[in-house]
């Protein structure tokens, strides 16, 4: 583990996990600031002077990166500011993210371990108060412009005679569906992170189990549990979510909603993998990726 300099504007640390290194902050979050292999390019934004107002908690740093937030977004929780020193244990394979609990006493915890070529992502709200608390636990992913985002669509029936809906697509208020950014064809929906002043935000049901993001020849990949039609979603059922605008893409994943009983937590688990895959492959490695991956034994 190596620290960053201290004229860094957010302070860091670095850990070396084997074919990627992860830069964690340690004075806000918990947040993943950078993921990329030793060889390759950063794909996470960087965006330390990008804020979110509001009167009532005060100024949310986005910092870039991936964070954990809790869903549903209420913005007088959501957008709490989170810039105290978090609580960072090396473990073997990985490190523990430990943050400081809410004004609902839920800590947020980002637990990081490699294995093989697979980066394993778990992402924890604990209850430390003496209430139940209802939430989903909803993994961000800050990603720099220019690059597409892949978010695949189930096209077989999800019902004996095929007559019943299997697909959903879900709208923001803001989001154009005609944008230049937005395409929706019969096996996936894309988002193009364009720097055009503008804002879109889609969701859909992870019937697929990833998610992507593709620039410049670097392949982003997270998997997250397969959608389960017997559990909540917020919402309305879009457990895998693109949001973009003029500084920024998004990739989100949320688990189910849940009553998180005091003492107890829930987990979501993302498992990321970056790769150089060249535009021409593109398309096929794609299409080969497996709803979920084959990962060793930790």
């Amino acid at each position: 583990m190596s620290n960053s300099n201290a004229s860094d504007p957010v302070k860091s640390t670095t850990v070396d996990l084997g074919p990627v290194a992860v830069t964690i902050a340690t004075d806000a979050g918990p947040r993943i600031l950078a993921y990329a292999r030793h060889d390759g390019p950063h794909l996470f934004a960087s965006l330390p002077d990008q804020a979110i107002e509001h009167p009532a908690v005060g100024t949310f740093r986005f910092l870039g990166g991936h964070r954990l937030w809790r869903a549903p977004e209420v913005p007088a929780i959501t957008y709490a500011p989170d810039d105290d020193p978090v609580t960072i244990t090396e473990r073997d394979g990985g490190v523990e993210v430990v943050g400081s609990p809410d004004s609902e006493s839920v800590t947020k915890i980002i637990t990081v371990t490699q294995s093989g070529a697979f980066t394993i992502v778990d992402h924890e709200l604990r209850n430390d108060g003496w209430t139940p608390v209802r939430c989903a636990p909803w993994a961000i992913t800050q990603l720099a412009p220019g690059g597409t985002a892949y978010l695949p669509q189930a096209i077989g029936p999800l019902d004996e005679d095929g007559v019943l809906p299997n697909r959903n697509i879900v709208l923001w208020p803001y989001t154009d569906p005609s944008s230049p950014e937005i395409t929706i064809r019969d096996e996936e929906l894309t988002v193009h992170a364009s720097d055009r002043v503008s804002k879109a935000k889609v969701g859909v049901s992870n019937r697929r189990g990833w998610i992507a993001y593709a620039h410049d020849g670097e392949l982003f990949v997270k998997w997250s549990p397969l959608h389960r039609d017997g559990d909540l979603y917020n919402d309305f059922g879009a457990s895998a979510q693109c949001y973009r605008d003029e500084r920024f893409l998004e990739l989100e994943t949320l688990g189910p909603k849940v009553t998180v009983q005091p003492g107890k937590s829930t987990v979501h688990r993302e498992i990321w993998t970056l790769s150089e895959v060249p535009q021409e492959e593109l398309r096929d490695v794609l299409e080969s990726l497996p709803s979920a991956p084959e990962v060793p034994s930790l």
